[in-house]
């Protein structure tokens, strides 16, 4: 019989979150895969001016933007909106989104994928991009195996 082991609750905050770096972003990862026995992932998520990733999507996790600070322009299947604080988005698999920061301070939001595995992604891609940042085609090309093997996609 194959069980899962049993689950644990936990109490995280930003402070005591692991920290990461992955395309040159702040992140901290609040829950990981392990921490939800799989059913998500949530990342704090901060975002310069003008940062934000290109088109892309998960074919495999459903994913949710819940904004804290900052503005966005947000494109969700090629419709763009701006969206601020209080503002929660919805992508099912298979949506091609992108959004950026256009606020003059950073922006902030916590990003949820369901099932997890986002946060294994973004440990993944943090590893591999040291000395590396942004989304340029050098390091999408640097990191493609890692995209391939956790469900992220970035059209042309």
């Amino acid at each position: 019989m194959n069980e899962k082991p049993a689950l644990k609750p936990c109490v995280v905050t930003e402070a005591t979150a692991d920290a990461v770096r992955p395309f040159g972003l702040d992140m901290k990862v609040l829950l990981t895969t392990e921490n939800t026995g799989g059913a998500f992932s949530a990342v704090v998520c901060v975002h310069q001016p003008g940062e934000g990733p290109p088109p892309h999507f998960h074919s495999g996790q459903d994913e949710y933007f819940y904004v804290l600070e900052g503005t966005y322009e947000m494109t969700v299947d090629g419709a763009t909106s701006e969206v601020g604080p209080g503002t929660m988005v919805f992508l099912p698999r298979g949506t091609v989104h992108s959004f950026r920061t256009i606020s003059a301070e950073p922006g902030r939001m916590l990003d949820w994928s369901l099932p997890g595995g986002q946060d294994r992604y973004f440990r993944e891609i943090d590893a591999l991009g040291k000395g590396g940042a942004g989304f340029d085609d050098a390091m999408l090309k640097k990191v493609g195996a890692a995209n391939e093997r956790h469900d992220t996609h970035f059209p042309k």
